[in-house]
Parts: structure tokens; C-alpha cells; sequence
């Protein structure tokens, strides 16, 4: 039986200090992001997401290495 070849597209943004209720895709009325909000209606939108780290740096490596913080020893 073969197989056909499934082709993805993904697109990871990442930012530092943001709080998902400044996006309009998530119910803000005053803020504007046509860009970000079209493509949470496109594609998948993560209402519950989990940080490595409360810190920048360490939960930009956890994540990148796929990996704890505690296991990459990044503090």
C-alpha cells in the first residue's frame, strides 16, 4: 500500500511579552491584527499553551532543544 507525500507548512512565532488577550483573534475589540487573526482562522490557534521557562532566554532554549529547562541546565 503506498503512501502519498503530505505536504505542511508551519509557521512558529514566537514573541517576548505577549499576552494573548492583545490579539484580536482571541476576542480584543481595540487592537488590530488582521494578519495574526487570519491565520488563526486558517490554521490551528493554541488556547492553552505552556512556558518552559518565566524567564526569555531559558524558555527560548528549552523549547528550540525540546527539552526541560532543568535537563538543559538553563537558568
Amino acid at each position: 500500500m503506498e503512501r502519498e507525500a503530505i505536504a505542511m507548512n508551519i509557521i512558529y512565532i514566537m514573541t517576548d511579552r505577549h499576552n494573548p488577550e492583545f490579539s484580536g483573534c482571541y476576542g480584543n475589540p481595540i487592537t488590530r491584527t488582521p494578519h495574526i487573526d487570519t491565520l488563526a482562522e486558517r490554521g490551528t490557534r493554541f488556547d492553552r499553551a505552556y512556558c518552559p521557562s518565566p524567564l526569555c532566554a531559558p524558555s527560548r532554549a528549552a523549547i528550540m532543544a525540546g527539552r526541560f529547562v532543568h535537563e538543559i541546565s538553563t537558568w
